[in-house]
């Protein structure tokens, strides 16, 4: 039996044709939404700046690779709420 003879094969092709189109469109959207979510929580950025003072290095094994990027992370944040949030005229 000739695969052309088979009744699924048109069914299979539009099946597949309507998948690549859906997969393959792009949903586009205003980058304005993103700004509104992304924009930087500065009190709660500064909970944990305090938090991060308040911890005791001495415990921690700096070797650790979790460690390390904990701390990268931390050090990546503390830039951040430098940049955005801190201010000329306050004292932090």
């Amino acid at each position: 039996m000739s695969l052309f003879k088979s009744k699924s094969l048109p069914k299979a092709i539009v099946a597949t044709a309507v998948a690549l189109v859906v997969s393959t469109s792009a949903l586009a959207h205003d980058p304005k939404m993103h700004a509104q979510k992304d924009q930087m929580n500065c009190e709660k950025m500064q909970k944990h700046m305090q938090m991060m003072q308040k911890m005791d290095h001495s415990k921690m094994d700096m070797n650790d690779p979790a460690m390390k990027s904990m701390m990268a992370n931390m050090g990546k944040m503390k830039q951040m709420y430098q940049k955005h949030c801190v201010t000329d005229k306050s004292d932090s």
